[in-house]
């Protein structure tokens, strides 16, 4: 998968304009090797690419969110590689703004010694941004709830984790997948009902009629192939190791809007589907005739 040449931006309050990124999985290429496959380390042209697209956007922060760093079993080898790029990444964004995801365990170890008041670690619930225009971004990896409050009080639920990709085929049968951004916009007080179904029942919470976008960021390492979106969105029973769970996406399939790296909309989940049923369809036709 290549490297993201687009990514998104929000305007905020706090940290101004932020780069917003996920799954950086540094060290992966450390992994691939174990396996007898040999890369070179990428974590120099990792940094560099996202670096030239923050300046190219004349962005000042950056947010990373979630498994910044890959689990791999040599920890010395990841360790040295997110070190170097968290410290290098220091050097050109005002706030660097980290969200712990599910293979980040000891990058606090990792921020402490770096030591730098601009690099802001947040533990697996996310933190809640305030944007320019007044709407609050929620912000967070996706693999654990966030807080309450937090989920309540935000207009955008912005996450990664699940590497969404779509598989485009051409008319000879050459496929190839591509990373995508996911829209969908669900009903606010659903979620909150179904993901604080005890904490609801104790306590005086009341939660207003209203809306919540949810946005699902492509993984940000080239070496990773993404996840095809029919695998991961439109199960009806998801691992319980991701908060889509509580969305209940499987039944939203009209609603889920999806757009390449770039922003270009492709169309909904729905029509997507449909669209490769009839092209299957007039492949076996064509296939019979001959």
């Amino acid at each position: 998968m290549p490297l993201l040449e687009h990514c998104p931006i929000i305007d905020t309050e706090e940290f101004g304009k932020i780069l917003l990124l996920s799954d950086t999985h540094i060290g992966y290429e450390v992994e691939l090797i174990l396996k007898g496959l040999r890369v070179p380390r990428q974590t120099r042209r990792l940094l560099e690419h996202y670096i030239n697209i923050a300046m190219r956007e004349n962005v000042n922060s950056i947010a990373i969110l979630g498994d910044i760093k890959h689990e791999i079993p040599i920890a010395l080898e990841t360790y040295k590689d997110v070190e170097y790029f968290l410290r290098e990444i220091s050097n050109y964004f005002e706030y660097i703004i980290l969200t712990q995801g599910n293979h980040d365990g000891g990058i606090d170890k990792i921020v402490d010694k770096i030591g730098r008041k601009n690099i802001l670690l947040y533990d697996s619930r996310g933190v809640c941004i305030t944007m320019k225009d007044g709407k609050r971004a929620l912000l967070l990896h996706g693999n654990a709830k966030p807080k309450i409050e937090d989920l309540i009080n935000s207009d955008f639920l912005i996450m990664g984790h699940t590497h969404p990709a779509i598989t485009i085929r051409d008319i000879i049968g050459y496929t190839v997948r591509e990373p995508v951004i996911i829209r969908v916009e669900l009903d606010k007080r659903d979620i909150v009902a179904k993901m604080y179904r005890r904490e609801i029942k104790t306590s005086n919470i009341t939660i207003e009629d209203s809306k919540i976008v949810l946005i699902i960021l492509p993984c940000a390492n080239m070496l990773i192939t993404g996840t095809d979106i029919t695998r991961t969105l439109l199960q009806k029973h998801p691992s319980s190791k991701t908060i889509l769970t509580y969305f209940e996406l499987w039944n939203k399939d009209d609603k889920i809007e999806v757009y390449l790296q770039d922003f270009t909309y492709l169309g909904t989940l729905r029509e997507l589907i449909d669209l490769e049923k009839i092209i299957e369809t007039k492949e076996r036709v064509d296939w019979n005739l001959l």
